[in-house]
């Protein structure tokens, strides 16, 4: 259920976004697990429903902004393959820029249902994006084909009113 919670520790920490102390990480403030839900996320996402269910694309493009970044919700219906390949890759070679996926795991054959990440890369010349995978006791950085990856986030949401999955393009 906290993938989505990791992923955006990640991004917040790649940005530089100033974080609240961390126990533990003194004397640097860093976000972590522990110190990213506060009363504005709360506001977003309940923790007791995180808790349940993880969250959605639109949860998870909510939050990041409540921390001061651009965070643009692209859900797979609104988009085709080509759409993300551009969109991904080119945000993928901007400094600072950044994308976090929300796919279904089945469909790239790993086990379980839906999950989040970043990606950490483009490669062109075989068409594949690198997964992140914030789960790596279970599953190493993995290079997914783009229509691949395309097709495990088409897949319907049902904990997000049947939307799709998709991905976020963030950047401070």
């Amino acid at each position: 259920a906290y993938c989505g919670v990791a992923s955006i520790v990640m991004v917040l920490n790649a940005l530089a976004v100033k974080a609240p102390p961390a126990p533990g990480y003194e004397p640097f403030a860093t976000f972590t697990q522990d110190n990213l839900l506060n009363e504005r996320t709360e506001a977003i996402l309940p923790q007791q429903t995180l808790l349940k269910q993880g969250m959605t694309l639109t949860q998870l493009g909510a939050i990041l902004a409540a921390y001061g970044t651009t965070a643009r919700v692209r859900h797979a219906e609104d988009d085709g393959l080509d759409d993300f390949r551009r969109a991904a890759s080119r945000q993928l070679a901007t400094p600072g820029g950044h994308v976090i996926v929300n796919y279904l795991r089945r469909a790239i054959g790993q086990e379980s249902g839906g999950h989040i990440s970043p990606l950490a890369a483009y490669d062109a010349g075989t068409d594949r994006f690198l997964i992140l995978d914030v789960s790596r006791y279970k599953y190493p950085p993995v290079w997914v084909g783009a229509s691949e990856l395309f097709a495990a986030m088409n897949t319907v949401d049902a904990d997000n009113a049947g939307r799709r999955r998709g991905y976020v393009l963030i950047e401070r």
